[in-house]
């Protein structure tokens, strides 16, 4: 198990909930700015989802490991 990829994607996660969290119900009143806002913040929340997936993975081999 690779913690700290966990750690780092929980982190981006919730960064990207608590930036993005107050803005995804009123999608559509916002500017072409706030919507990138809001894309920005689920592009945060799929980079740290799979880093979590990714970290959690138990009995798999990746890329370069040496287990």
């Amino acid at each position: 198990m690779k913690k700290w990829m966990i750690i780092l994607g929980v982190f981006i996660t919730l960064f990207g909930l608590f930036q993005g969290g107050k803005y995804f119900l009123d999608y559509n009143t916002l500017t072409d700015y706030g919507k990138g806002h809001v894309w920005g913040s689920v592009f945060l929340l799929g980079i740290g989802i799979f880093l979590i997936y990714y970290g959690a993975r138990k009995g798999k081999k990746g890329v370069g490991s040496k287990e």
